[in-house]
């Protein structure tokens, strides 16, 4: 029997901003996201040194 939990990847992240991409993929260690109609939101995204908050990634659900 499988007691481990269901484990996700993300595939590819387009916030080319966000300290974690690098080579559009993310490298932080787990990541929490938010669902706000069909709009998720990483709220791990971190600004690369230099940047702004306002630099937030979102993603529409297609």
């Amino acid at each position: 029997m499988n007691t481990q939990e269901p484990q996700s990847m993300v595939s590819r992240c387009d916030a080319t901003t966000c300290r974690f991409n690098e080579d559009m993929n993310c490298t932080a260690g787990q990541i929490e996201v938010s669902l706000s109609g069909q709009t998720a939101q990483c709220l791990t995204f971190t600004p690369t040194e230099g940047m702004s908050d306002s630099y937030g990634m979102t993603a529409e659900n297609n």
